[in-house]
């Protein structure tokens, strides 16, 4: 039997997607399954807070509205269900990830044990910890973050793994720390649930380090919705965008992995690489000799709601 909403939904297919088959009944399906799908995530500290790191900086707040059209509901909970099919396919659960994220002039951000603390300033405004852009590895809850400023002078190196705890290497004084693995990381305690607000981004680990998970998630809970298709590096990718407008992720439809995402006016480019050799080499942070260690730093102030 065949529905208004059926034959919308096949018209916004023709526009979303070039080579799609929309099934008779689906729209009306995926629109039940979605308003009664419950969707919980799991955080991963070492994954995890290096995106926070990024969120913090973009400062974006909001709230969300659950209003759509019926076709853009439709198509969205049509996505949500071709996420569940990429995290069941075995070919994303080996990659790592490598990501380059730009920063507007005036930007800081600095190391400390468990997390990266970042500002915003303004024009004339200088620090040590500048950045001008980031270069990220992660693979299997391990993570190298390295920072530079805008003309490339190395700041710091910034790797974590859940076993080993922290290692640090400052490059404007020449010294390195290191921090034990924090008590209680792992992913063993409680997922958050819901939907997360658009200040922040939760990584659960998994396949695609967390990422197919989480943009499923937070479709299925009305924070993000589906915005159309546009070509981004020579792939035709789905635009989502979240409810606060601090968030645009454009996502490769074939595994629902990041390609690009903007968090305000910061810009990140993701690669998606085998887990080769050279490639896992990456994740490694190496203290050059003569560097001197010092104790970590103590922990950031908390952050004010």
């Amino acid at each position: 039997m065949s529905t208004d909403i059926e034959q919308e939904l096949r018209g916004a297919m023709k526009r979303f997607t070039d080579d799609v088959r929309v099934p008779a009944g689906l729209a009306v399906k995926a629109y039940r399954h979605q308003q009664k799908r419950r969707v919980t995530i799991r955080a991963v500290a070492a994954a995890g807070t290096a995106v926070a790191v990024a969120v913090a900086i973009a400062g974006a707040t909001g709230a969300f509205s659950s209003s759509q059209p019926p076709v853009q509901t439709a198509y969205t909970a049509y996505v949500i269900t071709h996420v569940e099919h990429a995290l069941a396919a075995p070919r994303i659960g080996n990659l790592v990830e490598a990501d380059r994220t730009i920063f507007l002039p005036g930007s800081t951000l600095q190391p400390f044990a468990y997390n990266l603390v970042g500002t915003r300033g303004g024009a004339g405004v200088s620090s040590q910890w500048d950045v001008g852009y980031t270069l990220r590895w992660i693979y299997h809850g391990t993570v190298n973050f390295s920072s530079f400023t805008a003309s490339g002078q190395h700041v710091f190196d910034w790797g974590n793994t859940l076993a080993h705890g922290t290692t640090a290497v400052i490059y404007g004084n020449d010294t390195w720390w290191t921090a034990p693995a924090q008590g209680g990381q792992g992913g063993s305690g409680p997922a958050p649930s819901g939907c997360i607000q658009g200040h922040e981004i939760s990584l659960g680990g998994g396949a695609g380090n967390g990422w197919p998970a989480f943009i499923r998630s937070q479709l299925a809970c009305g924070a993000y919705t589906v915005a159309g298709r546009q070509v981004v590096d020579g792939v035709n990718t789905i635009k989502i965008t979240g409810a606060s407008g601090q968030f645009t992720f454009w996502v490769d439809p074939a595994t629902y992995l990041p390609v690009q995402m903007t968090m305000g006016q910061n810009q990140t480019e993701f690669r998606w690489l085998p887990a080769t050799s050279a490639n896992l080499a990456q994740l490694k942070v190496t203290v050059p000799a003569g560097f001197r260690q010092v104790p970590a730093p103590a922990a950031p102030p908390a952050r004010v709601p």
